[in-house]
């Protein structure tokens, strides 16, 4: 089976696809195969290095406003077509949605072909409803109100905030079991 797993969340730096030390961090304590990873954040296009240290404001304001780009049309003409391509040669898709990244999947508005291929392992996930992909895991911290107080149902329950997923021990175990059932099946 031929698998490719990345991240989509919004950017904390407005264009910046370069994934964060954390996040590089949790994909190298993974058990998906460095040769089977996007190296890039949505739109898994390569930018500048994430630079090494924001603002908890700036860095929530950039998302908030690439979220709600994401609802307008522009949005959909300027990513689909691209993100259909680059996933077409894969069996599997796996993707970690961070936060409003089920947001920015569903506005893409792709195809069932492609959305079948998709799993998303969804961590503090913020958006109007989930997308219909293949499967989906929705994994949520206890102290995590933003989160909270969107979607009162998930599969998992781990002990964090909004912004500590990547760092708690318990998602990197709860990922790898998603990784395994995926990439048996």
């Amino acid at each position: 089976m031929k698998v490719i797993a990345g991240f989509i969340t919004g950017h904390s730096v407005p264009g910046c696809t370069g994934l964060s030390r954390v996040q590089r961090d949790f994909l190298d304590g993974t058990q998906v195969p460095e040769s089977c990873r996007l190296e890039h954040n949505f739109p898994w296009i390569e930018s500048p290095s994430f630079p090494g240290k924001i603002s908890l404001a700036t860095a929530s304001w950039n998302n908030v406003r690439h979220c709600l780009a994401s609802l307008g049309t522009a949005f959909r003409r300027r990513h689909r077509d691209e993100v259909i391509a680059r996933f077409d040669p894969f069996d599997a898709v796996v993707l970690l949605a961070g936060s409003c990244g089920l947001e920015l999947l569903d506005n893409l508005d792709l195809p069932g072909a492609t959305r079948e291929r998709m799993h998303v392992f969804a961590y503090g996930p913020v958006s109007r409803r989930i997308p219909r992909v293949g499967s989906v895991w929705l994994v949520q911290g206890n102290r995590d109100f933003i989160s909270r107080a969107i979607h009162r149902r998930v599969d998992h329950v781990v002990p964090c905030g909004h912004l500590d997923y990547l760092e708690t021990p318990g998602t990197l175990a709860l990922f790898d079991e998603f990784y395994r059932r995926v990439t048996s099946s």
